[in-house]
């Protein structure tokens, strides 16, 4: 299966969300019937192409509804349900609130992502939350490189030395912190805490609003995986724009929180 074809019809989709969408059309754009088309996207994604062209649409009335102050019922209209009973019904099935609940309470924003048919998971919602984040001083260690591909081996040597000066469980003890960012061509990864120990160095993480996602490990694995998801993912997905240069780790127990600040 040639995974560019569908690529461009998930392209199709998301441009016409606020438009019929025939599944004739869907099938041309990847050469095949209309029949195969739906066997195929449920065998590779778990879910019909009707559930998935509905998610989306409810994905962006959920943006909508948080980030515009335009009427409940014409947010319906625009993603294609013909009555507000029918929207508040998808609505709280796919997001467990009514569509006025999302407006009125501080609430954990909810998404379905757009499909890449490169990435290997299965297809899941994601969650986040859009955060204020209050400055913060880290005295920290760092690695940096200029090969992309040597990054996850420099940043598992420090995390090495940390284990083996004893600082690693030290940080694990209280909030600990990592930042990555791109400077003068060179990746930085800075591991580190509010408290002082034997670095000297310290930088500000900059105060502001950022997209904060939940890993629910401390495994790296689990970061990269996640990281990957935010990005081929998640950020086509939303008309929320983040610092692709710039992101913070932040540990908590057994637990890790991607947050990515939020450009104005």
């Amino acid at each position: 299966m040639n995974f560019e074809y569908l690529n461009k019809m998930i392209e199709y989709i998301e441009e016409n969300l606020t438009e019929d969408i025939e599944y004739k059309n869907l099938a041309k754009i990847v050469g095949i019937s209309v029949n195969s088309l739906q066997r195929i996207f449920v065998f590779i994604t778990g879910i019909t192409i009707s559930e998935y062209i509905k998610n989306r649409r409810l994905s962006k009335a959920f943006e909508d509804i948080k980030n515009s102050n335009m009427k409940i019922i014409d947010i319906a209209s625009k993603y294609k349900y013909n009555s507000n009973i029918s929207f508040n019904r998808s609505f709280k099935k796919a997001f467990q609130m009514t569509p006025t609940q999302c407006r009125q309470e501080d609430v954990q924003y909810k998404q379905f992502p757009i499909i890449n048919f490169k990435n290997e998971d299965r297809y899941n919602q994601l969650n986040y939350e859009i955060k204020y984040l209050s400055e913060k001083e880290i005295y920290f260690y760092k690695t940096e490189n200029n090969k992309p591909i040597d990054s996850l081996y420099k940043i598992r040597e420090l995390y090495n030395y940390l284990k083996e000066n004893g600082i690693h469980e030290k940080l694990k003890k209280e909030e600990q912190y990592a930042i990555s960012y791109f400077k003068n061509g060179l990746k930085n990864y800075l591991v580190g805490s509010e408290t002082k120990y034997t670095s000297k160095e310290k930088i500000k993480i900059p105060s502001g609003f950022y997209a904060v996602f939940e890993v629910g490990t401390r495994e790296q694995k689990d970061i990269v995986d996640l990281n990957k998801k935010i990005y081929s993912q998640w950020a086509k997905s939303t008309n929320i724009s983040i610092d692709k240069n710039y992101s913070v780790e932040y540990y908590v127990g057994n637990n890790c929180y991607l947050c990515k600040p939020i450009l104005n």
